[in-house]
């Protein structure tokens, strides 16, 4: 048995062994320790390089959007959806006389009379803090409707809830038939701009 090669194969072999030798030195002498970090480096590079070219054009557009939000403020400022009192107490006094005038506005003395309103403070976290005035009513039918429509369809924007109606005859001089009215109660209530507990 033969261990070493032909003389005529020896020279090629000897420097095929000599680049193995060498790839295995490189491997495991320089290009774990110096290439394979400076390449993650250069990774990081082009990915900063990146990030700052959308950094920059995003710079670039501060105008415009400097303008934007200024014209966001300034229809918000005109919202008709928030009440524009600065607090709950000043709120609850303008809702209800808000609702006074619309009672007053149709004209019908006794026909339709709002016989208590009070404030009330709602305790639950919401993301404005809500005005409401509960509200009891003696009305006609027509009447009622009127201040209802009149309530919710104004500005700033209003909402009713937790409304109760119940029927009620009323007495008639003798010959004329008995008026009916309505015994109402309901919530009204807005919301302020600032923030609930602010």
């Amino acid at each position: 048995m033969k261990l070493l090669p032909d003389a005529r194969h020896g020279r090629p072999l000897a420097v095929l062994l000599l680049l193995i030798a060498l790839l295995l030195a490189y491997v495991l002498f320089a290009h774990f320790w110096f290439v394979s970090p400076l390449l993650a480096s250069r990774t990081e590079l082009i990915e900063l390089r990146d990030e700052e070219a959308r950094y920059r054009a995003t710079a670039q557009q501060r105008k415009a959007v400097e303008e934007r939000l200024a014209e966001v403020r300034a229809f918000e400022a005109g919202n008709p959806g928030f009440l524009t009192e600065a607090n709950f107490d000043l709120a609850a006094s303008a809702l209800i006389q808000r609702l006074q005038e619309q009672v007053n506005q149709l004209g019908a003395g006794e026909r339709c009379l709002v016989v208590s309103r009070t404030p009330f403070r709602n305790r639950s976290e919401e993301p404005f803090e809500r005005v409401t005035v509960k509200v009891r009513m003696r009305c006609e039918m027509e009447h009622f409707v009127a201040v209802l429509h009149g309530l919710e369809s104004g500005s700033p924007q209003l909402f009713v809830a937790e409304l109760g109606i119940t029927s009620r005859r009323g007495i008639a001089p003798p010959g004329q038939a008995p008026v009916g009215y309505l015994d109402v109660a309901f919530d009204i209530y807005g919301y302020l701009r600032n923030k609930g507990g602010e």
